[in-house]
């Protein structure tokens, strides 16, 4: 299964960045007067929800940058862990994030958010999660977090069309 997650994952990293989602969100709030990053003040979506069975996230990251975007990811499951929003803590059981072995174009890399099943309609924004476990350290995280994207982000809702498992429709 991993195979073929990596193969999606480097034929969506081939995609112009126009026709992905910004990797930028709504960036954390500043201090009064300070502005942010120009970098964070891009246009972005409102929220990260995914409404169906399973979903996935392509993010294709700087070679420079895969210990940056490791340690923000480290953090997202922190605050997960740490929330006391029951939705939040469901969200961390079915959240995995896995890296290409395989280097993309361009020596870059490829990592892939899989959600099976993700929480629906709850708000995976990183900026959001950031915020509400470390307000102090959002702001630093988020400018890191954004400094890491080759382009913008893929984000999929998906819908399961046939399971190749033996056993799948057999009742327990």
């Amino acid at each position: 299964m991993r195979k073929l997650f990596f193969a999606l994952a480097l034929a969506l990293a081939a995609v112009p960045a126009a026709a992905q989602t910004p990797a930028t969100q709504t960036p954390p709030a500043t201090a009064p007067g300070a502005q942010p990053p120009a970098a964070a003040q891009a246009a972005v979506p409102a929220t990260r929800k995914f409404t169906s069975d399973a979903g996935m996230m392509f993010s294709v990251i700087k070679p420079d940058k895969v210990a940056d975007f490791e340690m923000v990811m480290a953090r997202i499951k922190d605050a997960l862990s740490k929330s006391a929003d029951p939705a939040r803590k469901q969200m961390a059981l079915s959240w995995r994030v896995f890296k290409g072995l395989e280097p993309a174009p361009g020596g870059n890399f490829v990592y892939v958010w899989f959600l099976d099943p993700p929480v629906k309609d709850a708000d995976y924004t990183v900026t959001s999660i950031l915020t509400e476990a470390f307000p102090s350290e959002a702001q630093d995280l988020w400018s890191k977090y954004i400094a890491c994207f080759v382009s913008g982000q893929t984000m999929l809702n998906l819908q399961q069309v046939v399971n190749m498992s033996p056993t799948a429709g057999i009742p327990k």
